[in-house]
């Protein structure tokens, strides 16, 4: 991938989050002030589900995205996309005629599942459960060819799709809204939404790269068992991944109510917001690996994701301070409700979480890309569990902060541990230093934390004040740790950005 393609996918990434942050920030208040605490934490709580329904794909979506970047030919990587979208249609087939033969007999399970609802809530809670299940279950197959830009190194095209469904989503709620349509309108129109731009996305592969599969065929052919195998590693860290970033609002809701998931829904979008940064360079990289290690280019996967490895945690840490400073303010002012803030163990937790995936979503983005995600299955189920365990026990405890601590802590678990599982995966071609890390987190990152923590009592104009000197202070001394090889490499990839 060349370096004008990669910052065209880094930009594009940027708008993408940009239009999600701003139709985000408008759609929230009116949403949650429209529908109501209660109906809103309802509906975060279903959408939250979408990681485990996406774990009946058995990681097809993950494995043809990396088949199709590993390999050259056209031919070969349009073959892929075919066996794949016949494989996962008729996966979601299956998994729809049997949810709707489940339905025919008994729907009182939903509620089982969903936890404690209030009665008055529960038909509407079962309408909107099944409606956004059936649309999911006809959207994953669509959802490949959205993603077969990413394989071909155009994650620009899949950022302009996501941009694009942002938007929709967007008009949908302000329609709903003036038009004073119900819930359930709301839940239709949105999720309709989106299955047209994935239809859209299907033409546009099927007519804008269809002669992909008139090219010569190459040497080798991907089977179905091939996706399937690749697949499966992806499926079981996708089931444990669902049991980190799905089963918090489910504890909540069972624990507690739906009422507690808004506040630690907001909180949490909040903290998806600003550490987005993480996911789009590791996003846009992601292929760059998957294509140097088709050429067998360990050298240019080193001096990216060592270069990466120490520059995404300094801007972890540096919004991971941000966050404790502002978040209070920012809910109340988002959202109008003193309530709609969750409190500072769950802004601190969060912190720390985003931080701590600094680190982890390097490796595992390097893992994805060069497909040896089966080598880290047990930290993935370690994580799972650990997270699992702690939030069920820390919330009868502390309440919501409490679940966002036992994610944070389940992700330090798989930080200690993935550095090694690398160097064994990659026969030692990859060995981060991890002296840099430690230095920059003691010295810096925990002192800064504490005084951020000390500050969060202080009025705004001084928390503002005293942000700018901590911010001065961090970027300059974070600067002053990096080695000469990682500044000189940042400083020529900026310069050369449009080569």
């Amino acid at each position: 991938m060349s370096k004008k393609l990669f910052f065209k996918g880094v930009s594009y990434s940027y708008i993408r989050q940009i239009t999600t942050i701003v139709t985000g920030i408008i759609s929230l208040p009116l949403l949650l002030n429209y529908f109501g605490t209660t109906n809103y934490g309802i509906w975060v709580l279903i959408l939250g589900l979408t990681g485990y329904i996406h774990t009946i794909s058995f990681g097809i979506p993950a494995a043809m995205t990396t088949l199709v970047a590993k390999t050259s030919n056209k031919n070969e990587k349009y073959q892929i996309l075919k066996k794949s979208f016949f494989l996962l249609g008729a996966i979601s087939f299956f998994f729809l005629i049997l949810f709707i033969f489940i339905l025919y007999f008994d729907d009182v399970w939903i509620i089982v599942i969903l936890g404690n609802i209030d009665e008055k809530f529960i038909q509407i809670t079962k309408s909107m459960f099944i409606i956004f299940i059936i649309f999911t279950l006809i959207k994953l197959p669509l959802g490949l060819y959205m993603q077969f830009f990413t394989g071909i190194n155009m994650v620009y095209i899949t950022e302009v799709y996501s941009i694009i469904t942002a938007i929709a989503g967007f008009i949908i709620t302000l329609v709903v809204v003036y038009l004073d349509l119900g819930i359930l309108f709301f839940v239709l129109l949105w999720l309709s939404g989106q299955l047209i731009v994935n239809i859209i996305s299907v033409f546009h592969v099927v007519f804008g790269y269809g002669y992909f599969n008139k090219e010569e065929k190459g040497s080798h052919e991907i089977t179905y068992s091939d996706i399937l195998k690749s697949g499966f590693a992806f499926f079981q860290v996708g089931i444990a991944a669902s049991l980190v970033w799905s089963a918090d609002n489910l504890i909540i809701s069972h624990f507690l109510s739906p009422d507690f998931v808004t506040p630690y829904s907001i909180a949490f979008k909040i903290f998806t917001y600003v550490f987005i940064f993480s996911a789009i360079i590791n996003g846009v990289i992601g292929p760059m690996y998957g294509n140097a290690y088709a050429n067998n280019d360990w050298n240019a996967i080193r001096k990216f994701t060592f270069t990466i490895h120490k520059i995404l945690p300094i801007l972890g840490a540096y919004t991971c301070v941000f966050l404790i400073f502002f978040t209070k303010e920012i809910v109340i002012l988002w959202t109008g409700k003193n309530e709609a803030f969750g409190g500072y163990l769950l802004v601190v937790s969060l912190g720390l979480y985003g931080f701590f995936l600094s680190y982890v979503n390097t490796y595992a983005t390097l893992l994805y890309s060069l497909n040896l995600a089966n080598k880290i299955l047990y930290i993935a189920w370690g994580e799972a569990i650990v997270n699992l365990l702690l939030s069920i026990v820390l919330i009868q405890l502390l309440g919501i902060g409490g679940v966002a601590l036992g994610t944070a802590m389940s992700a330090l678990f798989v930080l200690l541990l993935l550095p090694k599982a690398i160097k064994k995966a990659t026969k030692g071609e990859i060995v981060y230093d991890l002296k840099y890390g430690k230095k920059h987190f003691l010295l810096i990152v925990f002192p800064l934390i504490l005084l951020s923590f000390i500050c969060v009592d202080l009025d705004i104009i001084n928390k503002m004040i005293i942000f700018i000197m901590v911010s001065i202070f961090y970027l300059l001394f974070s600067w002053r740790l990096l080695e000469s090889n990682d500044i000189n490499f940042l400083l020529k990839a900026i310069s050369r950005k449009n080569n």
